[in-house]
């Protein structure tokens, strides 16, 4: 072939690719968008008929109902028996503890002190010991110390009732400025504080109180087994004797614990697994005789020479500190 007819091939070969490229390529509607098309942050075809606006950057505010879960505990650093008298009665479990329950009982103590007792739900009846359930109905003692209870000017020594005791060895702390008001029997509650045994009385606690949320309800009817105060303000239907008259004898003496308004109450009578109840002019305490008839209670309020009656069930006796 003579140059002439080269050039004249190369020009039918260039019309041929002019005329194949003018054709559009059609896609199967099935295929997709081009794995090359640019996309928006959900992955659909930027200009199409089924695109989304692209969000923006920053995320939107949570609604309520999604918003993350506000803490439930009110703890305090430091030393969890601040403004609690004679501290060494509490041997603390758990610095800080939240429980939820139903308000059973509420009574104001003569240490100042304001008793809740929580009837808790099952799930946390593990927090319970014997004694809860022999002398407090089952239920979880709370209190709320004076420093923490309304009306009190922060830094400053808590007001008390006439009833508190006022010798120099009982250290009510100061005042927080916490206000935490008494609630409604038969509301449901959150209270959180130190959970401790109480040595002398032999029940779990939580003592201090430092915060109380009322979640529900109020000054409703509390549970049957909560509908009369607990054992510590009530005398209980005393055993029978076997027929033999009761007796008990009482002697006193000081604690020797460091506080000079310590004295233990030694109590001895023929009636087993009875209440016991020792007074003076300004303390009384409650506790049970064990199988032999013996009790050891505490009081915290007692000068030297004070007489402090005592009772076992129906009979009574005394004796002098």
């Amino acid at each position: 072939m003579g140059q002439k007819g080269r050039l004249a091939l190369l020009v039918l070969v260039a019309a041929s690719v002019t005329s194949c490229g003018a054709s559009p390529v059609r896609r199967s509607s099935a295929s997709g968008p081009p794995a090359t098309a640019p996309t928006t942050a959900l992955g659909t075809a930027a200009g199409s008929a089924s695109s989304v606006p692209v969000p923006p950057t920053t995320a939107p505010a949570l609604s309520s109902s999604t918003a993350p879960p506000v803490s439930t505990t009110a703890c305090r650093p430091g030393d969890p028996l601040a403004n609690v008298y004679h501290p060494y009665r509490l041997q603390v479990r758990s610095d800080c503890m939240t429980v939820t329950g139903t308000v059973a009982y509420v009574r104001g103590e003569g240490d100042g002190d304001v008793h809740i007792n929580l009837a808790l739900p099952a799930s946390e009846s593990h927090l319970l010991d014997h004694d809860n359930y022999t002398y407090e109905n089952g239920d979880l003692v709370a209190e709320v110390v004076p420093a923490d209870q309304p009306g009190c000017t922060p830094g400053q020594p808590p007001p008390l009732p006439p009833t508190a005791y006022r010798s120099t060895s009982y250290d009510y702390g100061t005042c927080t400025g916490a206000d935490i008001a008494t609630p409604p029997q038969g509301s449901q509650v959150r209270i959180s504080g130190p959970y401790a045994l109480d040595s002398d009385h032999g029940w779990m606690e939580i003592h201090p109180v430092w915060s109380v949320t009322v979640l529900a309800g109020g000054a409703s009817a509390p549970a049957a087994s909560a509908s009369s105060p607990p054992a510590s303000d009530t005398e209980p239907t005393q055993p029978s004797t076997g027929g033999s008259a009761a007796w008990c004898q009482a002697s006193a003496a000081p604690s020797n614990d460091g506080y000079a308004g310590d004295y233990q109450v030694y109590v001895h009578s023929n009636q087993p697994d009875t209440r016991a109840t020792a007074s003076d002019a300004g303390d009384i305490w409650r506790g049970y005789t064990n199988s032999s008839g013996y009790a050891d209670i505490r009081l915290y309020h007692t000068s030297p020479g004070m007489q402090i009656t005592v009772a076992v069930g129906a009979v009574s006796c005394s004796a002098t500190a």
